[in-house]
């Protein structure tokens, strides 16, 4: 089971995109991906899922993550800020201090 946190922030700004879009996505996908510094998170629309996906809702919205991925998401944090003139979705560590707005949304874990 995954156990990631998403903020009103977030959601507010994916449920705005998601109705954009014509036809709307079915869900979220949140995977990881090695960086080359390590672990990174990002996240796209999609329209797919497999029998090996694990599929949740939060706030109302399907968010669908492969089972490779699901473990490094435990005590991770989306959120949707605004910093100066950029703003982003931001995957934070809630064991690590450590976040940015700058790789919008695919900061590392410590």
């Amino acid at each position: 089971m995954v156990n990631i946190s998403i903020t009103t922030a977030a959601l507010d700004k994916i449920n705005e995109v998601m109705q954009e879009r014509q036809p709307p996505p079915i869900g979220i996908r949140i995977f990881v991906y090695n960086d080359g510094h390590g672990i990174a998170h990002s996240m796209s629309f999609t329209d797919d899922v497999s029998m090996t996906d694990e599929v949740f809702d939060i706030g109302g919205i399907t968010f669908i993550t492969d089972a490779n991925s699901s473990a490094f998401l435990n005590n991770i944090v989306l959120d949707f800020v605004t910093i100066e003139a950029s703003s982003g979705f931001v995957f934070q560590d809630q064991c690590s201090t450590r976040s940015c707005l700058t790789c919008k949304g695919s900061c590392r874990r410590n």
